[in-house]
């Protein structure tokens, strides 16, 4: 399909028309029809996939209609940056003077090249006559009304009510448990999951892992992908981060690490497990030498002839056990493998098998009736049903696809029936019916959602994708416009719901939730994931590009992902970078410096992403690439901004959080500028002005002594902010008296400075409130609060009489709020729609007391970590929904 290249070219089209009509003199009319004639082409797209796997003249057709959608929108973006001159209010008469034959010059090139893409699409339209190629046309408006329905009732289906659906687990999870994990033995035993892709390894093993008992069990758990993409250095940091004291400064203890070498880190985290029971699982690993490399860094009591290793592949046991005679700790691994080769000393292999029949059709009704509680099967779909899951084999992952493309507020059997015969159509051109279901789930999704799919791929394997990264790149892209769906709903608003429509789909996994209830964290299946690279490849010219040797297979790349293990191989093919869109860089264990004049080589570059990388400075050069709209720096090691990050003035996120980078005074340069996010430590040596960005919506985090409180009252775009208390007689109430409009506030008051907070009552649009340090009562709080943490707070008195009136509150976290308390009193009337309460680190909470069990009757979630006392006496009606129970 081609759908993806002209919805962008078809919105760059739209953007030049709009926002840059009076540049256009002359050939305005030339680029209107151009945005019609690609426009059109898309009523033929639909009638071409579905003749394309016969006819190869047709697939070079598509082909051809990609290429010269992505040849337009390359002529109109260079256009846009060539013609990009100051506002004119900022130029000197001279300057407009001089200016005008350089544009003249600009406009009869791009005359030139649309007339030349113009005779292109009368030949592809003579094409289409003679292939028979029909016109489906456009959605009438009462038919894009249902749909539109359609799609918003879809999107508003919980993900996390998704991440539930869980079948036929339930004998392999208690057999693991109490064969390997939970067995009562001591000293260290390993084992592992085994099965094909899709098969729900990870699901297995993610079940187990926040199994309460395993929780109390062990002293410490952490979890690790390995994937294809092995770094065992980056595996050994990622273990040693999870396993650190909840005290510990993570920051500090990465630099320590950064600083050593791959044996000694093997060794910190070695000697950090010696004498500790722990649980590790270790996710994905695809080669038995992978293990092997990993494997000394686990400690082992006593010698290697009493140790027991166990191979637990499922429902198939080997069993020859071997009780160990040592003073270990009895710490368990637990690996998953497509590998069945994997540890071959394996006395005990327990293999993951695909679901019977029964376990099928129920996994099928819970994913194709999500929103019917019952999950039940009308009549007339139900042998439909049985043939379409027939060709699913029993693997959960592609049942679950195809369930999430079934899912209707009002099932059709036609909608059934197509959906059985695509299959049967294309099978015979993949290599299994399991790829052919993935791809067509893929076929069934709108431009816009397809758009958003192809860039699941820039993303390393098995990683863990923050969702508001993902939301950003979208938006950069140019997948997500505003007002599409009202104009009181923001790109991002609109970039979650579609996020939320994959993930209701199936083609997205959640991750981690937010105590809020919204997706935090999601991932994408390695089988899902490669349709996502192969699609980008044919349809956005995506290319990956590793190595120093990497050849190049594509003449014009617009996306990249690099994975780079040295210093040189950065600097390579910078001749193909003009027409890239988006970079991620991805790195292995070297510090790797990028080149000047490499980084200015990408010219069109919108997208410039070194999130987790070890980069440690960043080129003046960034200032040349005038068209970037994100900068993800975020984690990496940039001590300093170089001044011409000012230069960039179409910026809209600049991203350098989790990092001591300091900030040059250049930010106000970028009146587009939207989100801006920040070490919340020292993160800056200068102040900085921000009065001038009219546009910003996040801003987290800002020092208070490091910028004029009048500049931030002036920030009428404002929902999002997070500042940094560093004096006691800062004006928070002028500051928050100032900012009506904000919806979310986190303040941070570590040094415990004593500020009156009481001025956060009169904030009525403040849905969401996280308060750290510098309380010893509650200050009065927003009438509309939903949400609501807080973090060392040090109350000296039960929070739960004050928080329990808050009408709208959903969410409530309290993180070592309440030191010395050991009793909680909800009233029997109190948090009357409070769904999730999370606790930590309460040490003397001993009890909650609810009154007559009348309060919060609507909590469905309860989190309690290290309240060892309060788990003792937790009240029945608690202890039934208490999710995560942590010693």
């Amino acid at each position: 399909m081609a759908e993806a290249a002209i919805f962008s070219a078809v919105k760059s089209l739209g953007v030049l028309v709009v926002e840059k009509a009076g540049f256009l003199q002359g050939v305005e009319e030339q680029v209107k029809w151009l945005k019609r004639e690609l426009k059109r082409m898309q009523c033929y797209l639909k009638d071409a996939a579905e003749k394309q796997p016969q006819n190869e003249s047709i697939r070079q057709w598509i082909s051809d209609i990609r290429e010269v959608a992505q040849d337009a929108e390359d002529v109109i973006e260079t256009f846009i940056l060539k013609s990009n001159t100051p506002r004119s209010s900022e130029m000197s008469f001279h300057e407009r003077v001089i200016s005008i034959p350089k544009h003249l010059y600009h406009l009869n090139v791009v005359g030139k090249e649309i007339d030349s893409i113009k005779a292109k699409l009368q030949d592809i339209e003579r094409s289409r006559v003679r292939y028979g190629i029909q016109y489906i046309g456009e959605m009438t408006e009462s038919t894009r009304r249902s749909e539109v329905g359609e799609v918003e009732w879809r999107r508003r289906l919980s993900p996390w009510q998704k991440d539930e659906h869980l079948v036929g687990l339930e004998r392999d999870m208690k057999l693991l448990l109490e064969n390997a994990i939970l067995d009562g033995r001591e000293g260290l035993a390993v084992a592992t999951v085994v099965g094909m892709g899709g098969i729900g390894k990870s699901t297995l093993a993610k079940k187990v892992y926040n199994h309460s008992g395993v929780a109390k069990r062990f002293d410490m758990r952490a979890w690790v992908v390995v994937s294809s993409d092995f770094m065992p250095r980056d595996i050994i940091k990622e273990l040693m981060l999870q396993v650190l004291d909840p005290k510990e400064d993570k920051l500090k203890v990465l630099e320590t690490m950064e600083k050593l070498s791959l044996a000694s880190v093997q060794r910190m985290l070695h000697e950090r497990l010696c004498g500790k029971r722990y649980f590790i699982v270790l996710d994905d690993i695809w080669e038995n030498k992978h293990w092997e490399s990993l494997a000394s860094v686990f400690p082992v009591e006593g010698t290697a002839s009493n140790m027991s290793i166990f191979m637990c592949f499922g429902r198939k046991y080997y069993a020859t056990f071997h009780y160990i005679n040592s003073t270990g700790q009895g710490s368990r691994l637990l690996l998953t493998s497509r590998d069945r080769n994997i540890t071959k000393h394996a006395r005990y292999i327990h293999e993951m098998k695909l679901l019977d029949s029964e376990q099928s059709w129920k996994l099928f009704m819970k994913k194709a009736f999500i929103d019917n509680n019952e999950g039940k099967c009308p009549e007339d779909l139900y042998d439909i049903g049985r043939e379409i899951l027939r060709k699913c084999d029993g693997l959960p992952l592609a049942i679950s696809v195809v369930g999430g493309l079934l899912v209707d507020r009002s099932p059709s059997k036609s909608k059934w029936e197509n959906v059985s015969k695509e299959i049967n159509t294309h099978l015979g051109t993949k290599e299994s019916s399991v790829s052919e279901i993935l791809e067509l789930s893929y076929r069934n999704l709108s431009p816009e959602l397809k758009s958003c799919f192809l860039c699941l791929g820039f993303f390393k394997e098995d990683a863990t994708i923050r969702t508001k990264r993902l939301i950003h790149v979208w938006v950069a892209n140019g997948f997500i416009q505003q007002g599409r769906r009202g104009e009181n709903t923001t790109m991002e608003e609109i970039g979650q719901n579609y996020l939320d429509e994959l993930i209701n789909r199936n083609m997205v996994q959640v991750k981690d939730m937010s105590y809020d209830e919204s997706v935090k964290n999601c991932h994408i299946h390695d089988l899902l994931r490669e349709l996502s690279i192969r699609k980008a490849k044919e349809e956005i010219s995506f290319e990956i590009r590793r190595g120093e040797g990497n050849s190049q297979s594509l003449d014009k790349p617009r996306h990249c992902a690099i994975y780079c293990s040295t210093e040189t191989f950065i600097y390579s093919a910078a001749g193909k970078n003009k027409y890239v869109r988006s970079v991620f860089v991805h790195g292995y264990d070297n510090r790797t410096d990028v080149k000047p004049s490499y980084l200015k080589s990408f010219e069109l570059l919108k997208i410039l992403d070194f999130e987790n990388f070890m980069l440690y400075e960043l080129p003046d050069t960034i200032g040349e690439l005038t068209g970037l709209r994100y900068l993800g720096l975020r984690n990496s090691r940039i001590p300093e901004l170089p001044r011409s990050l000012g230069r960039l003035k179409k910026l809209e996120v600049l991203d350098v959080a989790k990092y001591n980078t300091n900030v040059p005074n250049v930010i106000w340069k970028m009146d587009t500028l939207r989100h801006l996010y920040m070490y919340h430590f020292d993160y800056t040596r200068t102040p900085i002005r921000l009065d001038t960005l009219k546009n910003l919506h996040t801003l987290s985090y800002i020092r208070t002594d490091h910028v004029d409180p009048k500049h931030l009252t002036q920030l009428a775009s404002l929902r999002t902010l997070g500042i940094v208390i560093r004096s006691s007689d800062y004006e928070f109430s002028t500051l928050c008296s100032s900012l009506k409009n904000l919806v979310c506030l986190k303040v941070r008051n570590i040094n415990m400075y004593r500020i009156s907070m009481d001025v956060l009552g009169t904030m009525c649009n403040l849905t969401t409130l996280k308060l750290v340090g510098g309380l010893t009562k509650l200050p009065d709080l927003p009438p509309n609060l939903s949400y609501l943490t807080l973090i060392y707070a040090g109350l000296l008195h039960d929070p739960m009489p004050v928080l329990e009136k808050l009408p709208k509150l959903l969410a409530l976290k309290l993180d070592r709020a309440y030191y010395k308390g050991r009793k909680m009193e909800v009233s029997e009337k109190g948090f009357p729609r409070l769904k999730v309460l999370i606790l930590r680190e309460m040490w003397y909470l001993e009890t909650i007391q609810v009154r007559n069990e009348g309060g919060m009757q609507e909590l469905k979630r309860l989190e309690i970590y290290k309240c060892s006392n309060l788990v003792k006496k937790l009240p029945e009606k608690l202890r039934l929904i208490t999710i995560l129970l942590e010693k």
